[in-house]
């Protein structure tokens, strides 16, 4: 099989997930992002079509992304009733608000990297899979895997990449359709360009979600976290 057909085979493992009691349909991100990457040109030319700057674009991308990404990760959260959800917050429409701040601070931060370097779109999947490994629920998906691994190193291995291809597909869907409209020829391709990058995710991940808590309280802040079975949706 050619590395294309891997490729497109990959894509369809995550429908596996499907399957379960309860279904997981968290991974389903990355069979987008690889149907994001069979159909770049279209998604390119659509992103096109959005009015304003490109920097608009670049948002309206990563909160389209970011906004799946959630519902997916909030939705396997519902289907196994889980009592302290790994999320923004148990709550969807609450919980997609604050994700307009967490990707709103990451698309910030692409777009900053991008004036000073170029990336590949494979290493921006890579980038921020490895980013999401280390800083995950602040560094607890790393020490989760720490821990396992002792015992059982397949489990841990699997978790780790489990948690590598849902932060990879977020930004690698965002970033199929505008990375070549923020691609700059002369750019540089050093190697301080991961850690730039990297540093500004975090940072402005933060920042974003501050903002976002902080606007809330002018309308009376953000729901209190409830069951996310009782009150699903806010």
């Amino acid at each position: 099989m050619s590395m294309k057909g891997l490729f497109l085979f990959s894509g369809v493992v995550p429908l596996l997930g499907l399957l379960g009691h309860p279904p997981d349909p968290v991974l389903l991100i990355y069979t987008v992002f690889v149907l994001a990457c069979l159909g770049r040109p279209h998604l390119a030319v659509l992103a096109g079509k959005i009015p304003g700057p490109a920097t608009l674009r670049v948002l309206v991308s990563f909160w389209l992304s970011g906004s799946l990404a959630e519902t997916l990760a909030w939705l396997n959260n519902y289907l196994r009733a889980a009592p302290e959800p790994a999320l923004f917050h148990p709550q969807l429409l609450a919980d997609l608000l604050i994700g307009l701040g967490f990707y709103g601070g990451w698309a910030v931060a692409w777009l900053i990297a991008c004036r000073r370097f170029r990336f590949t779109l494979a290493e921006t999947f890579v980038i921020t899979g490895l980013q999401g490994i280390f800083f995950e629920q602040l560094g607890a998906v790393f020490l989760a895997m720490i821990k396992v691994f002792p015992a059982n190193p397949l489990q841990a291995v699997l978790f780790g990449g489990y948690v590598f291809l849902v932060h990879g597909s977020a930004v690698g869907v965002a970033m199929a359709p505008v990375l070549r409209q923020m691609e700059r020829p002369a750019a540089s391709r050093s190697g301080a360009r991961f850690a730039v990058v990297v540093v500004l995710m975090v940072g402005l991940a933060f920042l974003g979600c501050w903002l976002i808590g902080a606007a809330s309280l002018l309308v009376g802040g953000l729901p209190p976290k409830r069951s996310i079975i009782g009150h699903p949706l806010w």
